[in-house]
C-alpha cells in the first residue's frame, strides 16, 4: 500500500503548507512516477509531538508491514523532533517502507539521501530549539516586570485590544462573590467543604452565574478559591511575587479561604 501524509499545527495555518496544498502535491508526485496511491491522511497537530493519533496509525501499518511507500511534502511533517523522526524513518526502513519527501528530493531509497535526511531533521530541531528558547526568554522578561509569563489568564480577568490583562466587569463580580460566600459559610463548623461546595454551586445557578458560559463545576471553585492572582500574587516556576495587576480579593480575604478550604 502507498500512502501519504499531510500535516499542520493548527487549522488557520496559511504558510503554504495548508492540507489542501500539501494533498495536491502528494497526488502530482504520484501520478508523475505512475504510483497508485490509495490514500493520503491528515492531522492538525504540532511537529514535536511525536505521538499523534494519524501518524501513530501509520506507524502501525508500516509495522504491520501494509505500507510500502509513505510520501510527505517535507520532512518536518513527520517530525521535528531529530530522535523521533530519526527513529519513524528507521522503523520505516526496518520494515522495507520506502520514504519520500517532495520538496527535499529525498528517498530513503536512496543512500545518498540519507545524509541529507539528517541534516534536514537536524535544522528542524534546532529551529525548533531557538523559537523556545526565544519564548523562554519573553516569559523570564515579564516575570522580571511583575506580569504573567504565560498566556492563560484567571476567571475574572481579559485581555484589552492592546493585549494588557484587565479586569472583567462582567465575571469579577462572580469572582468576589464567590469568595464572600464562601467565607460566609465557612462560619458554619458543621458542614463539610462538599457541602459548602454543592450549596454555593446551587447559589450561584440560581442567580444565573456561569463559569465561560457553563454551568459551574466543583473544580470551578476550588480553582478560583486558591487562585492568588485574585489578591496580587503570581505564581510560575514555584516563585511567588507581587504583580502589577488590579486585585479583586484582598489578601486577608484570599488567607481566611485558605485556611478553610
Amino acid at each position: 500500500m502507498l500512502i501519504g501524509y499531510c500535516r499542520i499545527s493548527h487549522q488557520t495555518q496559511s504558510d503554504g503548507t495548508s492540507l489542501d496544498y500539501q494533498n495536491q502535491k502528494i497526488n502530482e508526485y504520484a501520478r508523475l512516477h505512475n504510483l497508485n496511491l490509495s490514500d493520503v491522511y491528515r492531522e492538525v497537530d504540532s511537529g514535536g509531538n511525536d505521538d499523534r493519533a494519524v501518524l501513530k496509525m501509520i506507524e502501525n501499518l508500516i509495522v504491520e508491514n501494509k505500507v510500502s511507500t509513505l510520501i510527505v511534502l517535507k520532512v518536518d511533517r513527520l517530525s521535528r523532533n531529530i530522535l523521533g523522526g530519526l527513529q519513524f524513518i528507521d522503523k520505516c526502513k526496518s520494515h522495507n517502507c520506502r520514504v519520500v519527501s517532495i520538496t527535499e528530493n529525498i528517498d530513503t531509497d536512496n543512500e545518498n539521501s540519507n545524509l541529507i535526511l539528517s541534516l534536514m531533521l537536524m535544522i528542524a530541531t534546532e529551529e525548533r530549539r531557538q523559537i523556545k528558547s526565544r519564548c523562554n526568554q519573553g516569559r523570564l522578561m515579564k516575570w522580571k516586570q511583575k506580569e504573567l509569563p504565560y498566556s492563560k489568564i484567571p476567571f475574572g480577568y481579559k485581555r484589552n485590544k492592546k493585549g494588557d490583562i484587565v479586569i472583567d466587569e462582567t465575571n469579577s463580580h462572580i469572582v468576589k462573590y464567590i469568595f464572600n460566600k464562601w467565607n460566609t459559610l465557612s462560619k458554619n463548623r458543621n458542614i463539610n467543604k462538599m457541602t459548602k461546595t454543592k450549596h454555593l454551586i446551587k447559589l450561584l445557578n440560581r442567580n444565573g452565574f456561569t463559569f465561560n458560559n457553563k454551568r459551574f463545576q466543583g473544580w470551578n471553585i476550588r480553582d478560583i478559591l486558591t487562585q492568588s492572582f485574585y489578591c496580587g500574587l503570581i505564581k510560575w516556576k514555584k516563585e511567588i511575587q507581587p504583580s502589577n495587576y488590579d486585585v479583586l480579593i484582598s489578601k486577608r480575604l484570599f488567607n481566611q479561604i485558605q485556611s478553610n478550604l
